[in-house]
């Protein structure tokens, strides 16, 4: 069963490195001090809100938990609540409920940094508009804190292929054992760490686990969602062996985790006020432009693009989950398409055999092979075989299968520029897609009575300038 539902915004700009934007980066370590900032105009304490709102709330495995958040005596004006509903960020704004203490020093610190860094903002701003929206309607689903929307801009800088030194991956930057445990995938084809939708529900199932875990209290469990829930218990133990206060303020923790919920409240605390403190933050439309497609059984990632309409790159970018040129052979595929390109790639792909969905041929490694016979062989070259197959070196093994490519996408050397000829296995459906024609056109060009009508070795005219 094919299904199409709209998630979020544009498209993907994403970098490639963990916890950067262009020249600016936040370490966790960051220690820059602003306490006498505290008592500034620039920095309001919490007693400037004028009330307090506490709030019950039922979490889809049945946890129930509190919330409290400060609420102004003042109500927007129209203008600014036609900004909320335009303006994703401002929208997300005014539905964030935790408590928070704005004159901490450590939130203070945090917020401070990111006034003085407005690149920062602006940078993950543009990574987050593909994403924020599906994010919004995932922790809406479960009635959990909005502020969760933030944690992929302190976890990644809101970029989908991040990996860090200690092996977490993904924007959720989630470690391998995690992520399975939380119902993630992992092949040789594909990681679900990357894969935006997948990592987005094993994410928040962890927090939510992670916030019955410390009854109710989201702030520790954002804490154990850096340093894991073991490394929170034992500093809540060994305060009450003191008989110190077990909030997450007076825990000793490890310096990043420290940082690590400050952070986020500095950031949620500054979206929630009306200017910014000053700082742009570019506004993100507050409407789906992302769609994601189900497929059943392999489709070729280039074929998939090309049905799309879509570039190629673009394609894999908002896809980065796919380890290979192509979907896995044993797994239903969730891809992500702009909204504009998804019905035209449902359609197209309910109207492709499952046997054309593929642009390659499996091969399997016999004694004696090497990649430089087996591209020989089988027309291909050793480059084609690596992006394939996603593979650095040269190495095989007997007994691997590899994918080989069948130049998708090439015309096929011919005396006439324009005229490919049919290889074995060609249907005039992925004929016309690879070279962004119709089938119309194709019957047209070469008086074919129906689609059925190929053979192999047939010369096929695949551009209106050619014959």
């Amino acid at each position: 069963m094919r299904r199409l539902c709209l998630l979020s915004s544009a498209l993907l700009l994403a970098g490639c490195q963990a916890m950067s934007t262009d020249s600016v980066r936040h370490p966790y370590g960051h220690q820059e001090t602003a306490g006498e900032q505290a008592n500034s105009p620039l920095y309001p304490k919490s007693a400037t809100y004028s009330s307090l709102r506490i709030q019950s709330k039922t979490t889809t495995s049945g946890r129930t938990y509190s919330t409290v958040s400060h609420s102004s005596t003042k109500r927007p004006p129209r203008q600014q609540a036609e900004q909320q509903q335009s303006d994703l960020w401002l929208d997300l704004a005014a539905n964030m409920q935790l408590d928070m203490p704005l004159d901490h020093p450590r939130v203070v610190a945090q917020r401070k940094w990111y006034l003085k860094h407005p690149a920062y903002m602006r940078s993950v701003s543009e990574r987050a508009r593909p994403f924020l929206y599906l994010i919004k309607e995932e922790i809406e689903k479960r009635n959990m804190p909005m502020e969760l929307v933030l944690l992929p801009v302190v976890e990644s800088t809101f970029d989908p292929r991040a990996y860090s030194h200690s092996h977490a991956a993904g924007l959720w930057q989630m470690l391998q054992g995690t992520g399975k445990q939380f119902g993630l995938h992992y092949d040789s084809w594909y990681d679900g760490r990357y894969d935006v939708m997948a990592a987005t529900r094993a994410a928040l199932d962890y927090l939510e686990y992670l916030n019955g875990f410390f009854d109710g209290d989201w702030v520790l469990a954002l804490a154990a969602y850096n340093s894991g829930e073991g490394r929170v218990q034992r500093a809540m133990k060994a305060n009450r062996r003191q008989g110190k206060p077990t909030d997450y303020w007076s825990l000793s923790l490890p310096k990043e985790t420290q940082n690590y919920v400050p952070k986020l409240l500095a950031l949620a605390d500054i979206l929630k006020q009306p200017g910014h403190y000053g700082m742009e933050v570019p506004a993100v439309p507050n409407r789906p432009q992302l769609a994601v497609v189900e497929v059943e059984g392999q489709v070729d990632l280039n074929m998939a693009a090309d049905l799309a309409g879509m570039n190629r790159g673009q394609l894999k970018q908002l896809n980065p989950a796919f380890k290979r040129a192509a979907t896995s052979p044993v797994r239903n595929a969730e891809i992500l398409v702009p909204v504009a390109h998804a019905e035209g790639f449902e359609i197209a792909m309910a109207d492709l055999p499952e046997q054309e969905r593929k642009s390659y041929q499996r091969y399997q490694v016999k004694g004696g092979d090497s990649l430089g016979r087996i591209a020989s062989r089988n027309g291909t070259s050793i480059e084609a075989i690596k992006q394939a197959n996603n593979m650095r070196g040269t190495t095989i093994r007997v007994g691997q299968t590899l994918m080989l490519p069948r130049a998708y996408g090439a015309v096929t050397p011919s005396s006439n520029d324009g005229v490919y000829r049919v290889q074995s296995g060609d249907s005039l459906s992925a004929i016309a897609s690879r070279f962004s024609v119709s089938i119309t056109d194709l019957l047209r060009w070469n008086q074919l009575p129906d689609k059925h009508s190929l053979r192999a070795g047939q010369s096929l005219i695949v551009a209106a300038n050619a014959g």
